[in-house]
């Protein structure tokens, strides 16, 4: 049986409804052709042939730390940062040494008024107050916690939601807001570039969107007093355990005792014997151990 001829891909585009000469609307998409044959491109050099010349702004990417090739999250994440007219953060974790590199961009945002919206978690209790103060400070910048004690439920989310215009570029994976996990860990992380009507992208802000509007997702003035308070204590129970010295497992291996010793060696001598059953008492003074077998 000959199978039908698949119809050319170039003809199949140019008959698609949402395919229009020039630089009119794309309707279905509402894009410019431009943006459409550079989201094209984008797609066909990441996913099917990678010699294929494609726009770095409409590429997906891995993005990942790698000191060798001179490659950092953090660097993905700030270019985002500097070009997006919104933005929205989830992740676990964050402290100090991830925020303070990208403090001057933030600040830069702040003075155009690019607003951003970043939920983070009382997980572990992990992330430091002092870096949650200091994205609450910023004016174009609304935090909250997830409560994941009251939820019920876990919370280790790590994405990056930068929009510009109708175009959403996404860095989703493994990297918390800290400072290893965004200059030297070994991370895997995946930059999606989709229109706003994308599925992935839709479905991406979505999710966030349930999280932050969450009864469990509170604003900083709920959050902030108590988690701080929460946090110096457990910080000095960690500091506490730190200190003390690891016993060593040879010094305190547990040794049978000579009474011990010697109800397993005739144990064993009454197992050869061919018997079946023993009975072992003993007094130890305030209390009897009885062993049957």
């Amino acid at each position: 049986m000959e199978l039908e001829k698949p119809e050319d891909p170039r003809k199949m585009r140019k008959n698609r409804k949402n395919y229009v000469e020039g630089d009119e609307i794309v309707a279905d998409h509402n894009i410019t052709q431009d943006k459409f044959l550079e989201l094209r491109s984008g797609f066909e050099t990441a996913y099917i042939d990678g010699t294929v010349a494609s726009n770095l702004a409409y590429k997906p990417q891995f993005i990942s730390n790698n000191y060798k090739q001179g490659k950092k999250v953090l660097s993905s994440i700030e270019d985002e940062l500097m070009v997006c007219d919104q933005f929205q953060i989830s992740v676990a974790f964050i402290t100090m040494g991830g925020i303070t590199p990208l403090l001057q961009t933030l600040r830069e945002l702040e003075r155009k008024g690019i607003e951003g919206e970043i939920l983070t978690t009382n997980y572990l209790n992990f992330s430091e107050p002092k870096a949650l103060e200091k994205l609450n400070n910023l004016s174009d910048i609304t935090l909250k916690m997830y409560d994941v004690e009251a939820a019920g439920d876990g919370f280790h989310t790590k994405g990056y939601i930068f929009k510009k215009e109708e175009i959403y570029r996404i860095i989703i994976g493994s990297s918390n807001m800290t400072r290893t996990a965004l200059t030297s860990n070994r991370e895997w992380n995946t930059r999606i570039v989709s229109t706003e009507k994308g599925e992935i992208a839709q479905s991406i802000v979505e999710e966030f969107n349930e999280l932050w509007n969450s009864v469990y997702s509170l604003d900083y003035e709920e959050f902030y007093e108590n988690y701080k308070e929460r946090y110096k204590i457990i910080k000095k129970q960690r500091e506490i355990a730190k200190s003390e010295e690891v016993p060593s497992v040879e010094k305190y291996r547990l040794q049978p005792n000579s009474m011990q010793v010697g109800f397993i060696v005739n144990l064993k001598k009454i197992i050869e014997a061919g018997e079946e059953r023993a009975l072992l008492i003993s007094a130890t003074g305030d209390c009897a151990i009885l062993m049957t077998g």
